[in-house]
């Protein structure tokens, strides 16, 4: 159904356009490979800067373990020396108790 009108297609027109797009498509070509360039130095960089991350996340946790550690060792040491505080105190008021009684009872037999 050609209405009347005859279609033509030049072989010039069909040349013409096979080369557009052939231009076309080495044009979309080379912006894909830029493009992917790009991303892949991103994506790079990214992956240098995630394991930077990991690596600071990692000293901290370190650090975080370390902290923990000494705060123990501090509460620890804390207690202990309170115990020995409460043994001494205890020990001298033993002895000023005992010491007390022995000069109370030297006066007494005097």
């Amino acid at each position: 159904m050609n209405n009347g009108r005859e279609c033509s297609i030049s072989h010039n027109n069909i040349s013409t356009c096979q080369s557009f797009l052939r231009c076309h498509f080495a044009h979309l070509k080379k912006q894909m490979a830029q493009q992917r360039a790009e991303y892949e130095a991103i994506n790079k960089e990214m992956d240098i800067e995630v394991k930077d991350l990991h690596s600071k996340l990692d000293q901290q946790r370190q650090w975080h373990r370390l902290m923990e550690i000494k705060i123990c060792n501090v509460e620890r040491a804390c207690k202990d020396a309170e115990r020995r505080n409460e043994t001494l105190q205890k020990e001298m008021e033993d002895f000023f108790c005992t010491f007390g009684k022995l000069t109370s009872e030297k006066k007494l037999l005097e």
